[in-house]
């Protein structure tokens, strides 16, 4: 099955599950602190606590300057020019995430200030060359996108102020027992994904309190 694009708005619910190895690989809190979490080669990974994601943010009490939730230079290359765009990056292949029984989400300041997100990019950039908003792969950069993938619930993907899930020229993605919410835009969208299987899922509902207008970003 090919299809150009992808987008989930309802799914049915039914239990599921997907038992977590135990040597899988542990994503906490402190893995997002400097900014997203990329994952470029095989692996099993498992949320082991809730995720918030708002990287270089103000201290609390504090508002939010001009440079506040700004990749540093260890995000350097093209795809990260206007700002995180995920909490967790897959360009690779055989890659599997559990979530867990955990919620993953954009906190609420960075949701304000970067309104360009999805908390999972199935690719190491958000556009494919030479497309979108801006130059996402520069020269001598690759745009990988993200096979044999499997994003496995029970766990929630909350808070974004675009997708849930997004991704271009995915092969053989599963996405299975998550629970979705507080989106702006898609639970999921998925453009030119080859072999899709989405199943066991529940999307509550999108975002209801959003404090700005389009003309904000």
């Amino acid at each position: 099955m090919k299809l150009l694009s992808f987008s989930l708005l309802i799914a049915s619910a039914t239990s599921n599950n997907y038992p977590v190895p135990k040597d899988a690989t542990c994503l906490n809190q402190n893995d997002f602190e400097q900014g997203t979490k990329i994952i470029d080669s095989p692996g099993v990974y498992k949320l082991c606590e809730d995720i918030s994601f708002g990287p270089n943010g103000p201290r609390t009490g504090e508002l939010p300057g001009e440079d506040a939730f700004d990749p540093d230079e260890a995000f350097g290359t093209n795809a990260f020019s206007l700002g995180f765009f995920t909490a967790i990056s897959i360009a690779s292949s055989d890659v599997t995430i559990h979530l867990n029984g955990f919620t993953i989400e954009q906190s609420a300041g960075h949701a304000l200030m970067q309104r360009f997100f999805s908390v999972f990019e199935l690719a190491s950039s958000p556009f494919i060359p030479s497309v979108g908003p801006a130059q996402f792969v520069g020269s001598g950069e690759s745009f990988v996108p993200a096979s044999n993938v499997n994003i496995l619930g029970p766990g929630v993907i909350g808070r974004s102020s675009h997708h849930g899930i997004h991704g271009n020229d995915n092969t053989n993605v599963k996405i299975a027992a998550i629970e979705f919410r507080d989106f702006e835009v898609a639970a999921v969208s998925l453009n030119n994904v080859d072999s899709l299987e989405i199943s066991d899922c529940n999307v509550v509902q999108n975002r209801h309190d959003v404090p700005i207008v389009g003309l904000f970003s």
